[in-house]
């Protein structure tokens, strides 16, 4: 067994109490993590949370994605956020009831529909992102700005160190012969996936509440 490094252990105990933090619980705009996720992603067609250049390329919440963008599958929102298409279809569904994002036909494919997001939603992730930088000026107002930008380049350290890590972990544990010399046979995941981006969501759904990715 690792020796209990001591630096180590205060820094595991520092990131838990982190993640338990209220602020994890707050919702900007009285929407949920899940709900401000997918309209952020229909907005700028990727994960916002990659978006490293912000600080010269703010967002646009108007016109990012013009009229010609096709939007997104419902897999590839999953993807993007990491999750599985069932975790997102009832946020979809929710959104969709409100008006904050509307379906439409894949031109390239018409088995296929793709979430884009409308002017309403633009507005709610306008108000959140406005939100979210009014508690963090403050923070940048409480730690100073040379602290603030030290802990934002560590913080991207963390990051970058575990999602590489965990990269390596399922390369690892997947076997290089177990689907050699064999045709690629789709998995229950990827069918699921692609019978959600076939399927037009149904009106009428009940929103999404959990707030858990």
């Amino acid at each position: 067994m690792t020796g209990i490094d001591p630096v180590a252990q205060k820094l595991l105990y520092s990131i838990m109490q982190f993640n338990k933090g209220k602020w994890r619980q707050h919702k900007p705009s009285g929407r949920n993590h899940n709900e401000i996720m997918v309209l952020a992603c229909l907005l700028h067609g990727s994960h916002p949370g990659e978006r490293m250049d912000w600080r010269d390329n703010p967002p646009d919440f108007e016109n990012h994605l013009n009229q010609e963008h096709p939007g997104l599958k419902v897999s590839e929102i999953s993807a993007l956020m990491r999750v599985k298409s069932p975790t997102i279809t009832p946020v979809i569904r929710g959104l969709e009831d409100e008006g904050l994002v509307e379906r439409t036909m894949d031109p390239e494919d018409r088995r296929a529909v793709r979430i884009t997001i409308t002017d309403a939603g633009r507005a709610i992730i306008r108000a959140a992102h406005e939100e979210r930088m009014t508690t963090f000026n403050r923070l940048v107002e409480h730690l100073g700005e040379e602290d603030s930008l030290q802990l934002a380049a560590l913080l991207s350290k963390v990051y970058t160190f575990f999602d590489t890590q965990l990269s390596g972990q399922n390369e690892a544990s997947e076997d290089p012969n177990a689907t050699a010399g064999q045709d690629h046979q789709p998995d229950a995941q990827e069918n699921q996936a692609n019978t959600q981006d076939n399927e037009i969501p149904e009106q009428g759904a009940a929103k999404q509440g959990d707030d858990t990715p």
